[in-house]
């Protein structure tokens, strides 16, 4: 069994070695990140300019660090050390992945969609921590890596069911003892900017996002209970036959036009 853990945080963040804590004797285990902070990257992949790629030591860990993207990472691991992950484990994410509006612009979660495109099974973890210090809580330590164990093991011994590619967990600090599988809701929050004033007297304006209000039984509601959520996640986008059926008078419409 061959093992990928990677984040979007860094190679610095203590969540990224917590997820390998809890996999370390399912099999040959490698870690690998980026430089610097990646966070709401997506799937964003690196073209214009050549990669860094070192090998460091961190936590007593051996890393490979990247001056790249998220996904930039697992196609360096794949391509330049050869090492073909069973599985990859992203996270745990500084700030939970909630919601559609979340999930489609994580770096988190994106390198496990990368992973499921490669025909890899993936689990991506986040939690509402707000910095590298929360993950020092004892309490919720024991709680991630239990959590991720669990999860692994099943996801190994048991697959992914054929309509699944990625599942994403949110594990809450003041976790509750209750955990569900539950679908991602469609909105989180809204986008508010606030206007200021630089230093040379330009207007700027920065991103402050406002929280929507959670449907009840949603993913973000459970979570904000106290309960792990599960959601299982399909990369294929493609509608349904009957819809794409339905369709066809465009192409009729396009031609007589």
């Amino acid at each position: 069994m061959r093992i990928l853990i990677s984040n979007d945080d860094g190679y610095l963040s203590p969540g990224l070695y917590l997820l390998a804590e809890s996999v370390k004797d399912l099999g040959e285990v490698v870690i690998a990140s980026t430089e610097f902070p990646r966070s709401a990257t997506g799937r964003e992949i690196t073209f214009n300019r050549p990669l860094r790629f070192v090998r460091k030591r961190w936590l007593n860990w051996h890393v490979y660090v990247t001056d790249g993207t998220p996904i930039d990472t697992l196609h360096l691991v794949v391509e330049i050390l050869k090492f073909r992950p069973d599985l990859v484990l992203s996270g745990v994410n500084v700030g939970d992945n909630l919601s559609l509006q979340h999930i489609f612009y994580s770096g988190t979660v994106a390198i496990a969609i990368e992973a499921a495109l490669m025909g890899i099974p993936a689990i991506a973890f986040s939690s509402d921590v707000e910095s590298f210090d929360d993950f020092e809580q004892e309490s919720f330590k024991k709680t991630c890596v239990s959590i991720a164990r669990k999860i692994a093991e099943y996801v190994i011994s048991r697959k992914l069911p054929n309509d699944v590619d990625v599942l994403s967990v949110n594990i809450p600090v003041r976790y509750r003892n209750c955990i569900h599988v539950a679908k991602a809701t469609k909105i989180r929050w809204e986008a508010s900017y606030k206007k200021g004033v630089d230093p040379r007297g330009r207007d700027y304006y920065w991103l402050a996002g406002i929280r929507s209000v959670a449907e009840p039984g949603s993913d973000v509601s459970l979570f904000e209970e106290g309960c792990v959520t599960i959601t299982p996640l399909k990369i294929d986008l493609n509608v349904s036959k009957e819809t794409l059926e339905k369709l066809r008078d465009l192409e009729e419409i396009l031609k007589t036009s």
